[in-house]
């Protein structure tokens, strides 16, 4: 691990008792001890995900951790932990901060496992090895908060949310009652992941029909919607901001082998078939199809269990489902029961050069870009909208914006064009700016309350939470 001049770096585990919306990135903040510095960073999680049992004991205000033949036992305020029955020394202290208790990380780490911790300054986030993939802890500032206000920009009455560069918000796109195709209220999405902010996500059908999204959505680090149209903005691991007119397709593969006659192809997640289509299914659109035509494949722990036709099949929880409908039927002659099935997704923006989304953990697409570079930039007939609403007519709008020191700004207007929209979010700072559903999706929540009330409920949302 880098050294961090006049910083001993020793990584400390936050013992959540909260919802983990994710298994692979975690806050943490650097603590002062005896004139030293040490990085604390999120507990329970990160050693469960590193295969641990983590327990708690109120009583004697002890944490328990286990890991196959090997026992650790620490206790609050206490440098001495207890290591299979023998005492190891620790430089810091396990404390409780605002309800949870830290531990320290590299040290236990390294008991645990021959684990290299790495450590990346500029974004102040250690990296741990483990199963070939990394543990992401990123040092937060915890006296940061965030803060809402309503002001006049350009003539228009805004209201906002600011959330500053590394507080400790983690952001979360939200489905409504955790599944594709039905609708929530945002205060009820929002109180139910214990959020402290929300804010109207992507565009969806509102006027009759399935409440399917109309855009691009990465939840968990997984696609699970595609729209190529618009804009995407989206947060890595390690808590950077990305935007981008973000194109995704998906390449399949039969046994090991993406060539023909094993190849395959979809145009999308969790989206109602269209006459002539390739559509994958997954647990985010619910336990079934909820329709019986097309050509069914059923995947299950990455090999084809089943094919059947114009059924209405389950979706395996560790798996997924490929729906052929009209002439993409012919697909069905590359998979055969007993086949290995897997399949990549392809990032590019919309001039077809590749980009690196691989790092995206949560995304919502919307559109169009509104200022790119600290430039104001939209062009939504470009981005290939058609609506009026969108491309001409004022309606309610919603926004969401980075500034150039890292700062997220979430905006909420009455009605407007997304032309006076795109100025109004370069003068409030942003350096990067993308428009959100709006009309009466439009809605922003702060704290236990609408600082912007809907006047629908949602497909989805954006949440930050603690």
């Amino acid at each position: 691990m880098k050294k961090i001049p006049q910083i001993i770096v020793l990584l400390i585990l936050v013992f959540i008792f909260s919802h983990v919306y994710a298994d692979t990135y975690y806050n943490g903040f650097l603590y002062t001890y005896q004139n030293n510095s040490y990085m604390m960073v999120p507990a329970r999680g990160v050693f469960q995900s590193m295969g641990a049992d983590v327990k708690w004991d109120g009583d004697t205000q002890t944490v328990k951790i286990i890991k196959d033949s090997l026992q650790i036992v620490l206790k609050i305020n206490s440098t001495n932990a207890v290591v299979n029955g023998e005492g190891k020394d620790m430089p810091v202290p396990a404390i409780i901060k605002n309800g949870s208790t830290f531990l320290p990380l590299r040290f236990l780490a390294e008991l645990i496992g021959d684990n290299q911790v790495k450590w990346d300054d500029s974004t102040q986030t250690a990296a741990i090895p483990f199963n070939n993939s990394y543990i992401y802890v990123k040092a937060v500032d915890y006296s940061l908060d965030a803060t809402s206000f309503t002001k006049k920009v350009d003539g228009v009455v805004v209201t906002a949310v600011r959330i500053p560069h590394n507080s400790p918000y983690k952001p979360a796109v939200i489905l409504a009652n955790n599944q594709i195709g039905t609708t929530q209220s945002l205060y009820d999405m929002a109180k139910y992941y214990n959020a402290d902010i929300a804010i109207n996500g992507t565009f969806f059908n509102a006027y009759g029909g399935d409440p399917v999204p109309w855009n691009t959505i990465i939840k968990d680090g997984k696609v699970v919607h595609i729209v190529n149209v618009g804009s995407v903005f989206g947060f890595t691991a390690n808590g950077q901001v990305k935007m981008d007119k973000l194109r995704i397709s998906i390449v399949g593969g039969t046994n090991g082998s993406y060539s023909w006659p094993n190849n395959w192809y979809a145009y999308g997640f969790n989206h109602i078939p269209s006459i002539n289509s390739v559509y994958i299914f997954t647990s985010e659109w619910g336990s079934h199809l909820g329709f019986n035509y097309g050509i069914n494949i059923v995947v299950e722990n990455g090999v084809v269990k089943d094919i059947e036709e114009n059924q209405d099949v389950n979706i395996p929880a560790d798996g997924y489902v490929i729906n052929l409908n009209g002439s993409e039927e012919y697909l069905a002659k590359v998979f055969n029961v007993g086949k290995t099935v897997d399949y990549k997704i392809n990032f590019t923006n919309d001039s077809g050069n590749p980009v690196d989304w691989s790092d995206v953990v949560e995304a919502v697409g919307a559109g169009p870009t509104l200022v790119k570079d600290g430039v104001v930039s939209a062009d939504p007939v470009g981005e290939g909208f058609t609506e009026d609403k969108i491309v001409s007519l004022s309606y309610a709008r919603s926004a969401i914006g980075v500034t150039a020191q890292g700062d997220i700004l979430l905006v909420t207007t009455p009605e407007i064009t997304v032309y006076q929209l795109a100025q109004i979010m370069k003068d409030l700072g942003a350096y990067n700016a993308m428009n959100l559903d709006g009309g009466a999706s439009s809605g922003l929540y702060f704290k236990g309350g609408y600082l912007t009330k809907p006047g629908r409920d949602l497909s989805n949302a954006l949440i930050f939470y603690k």
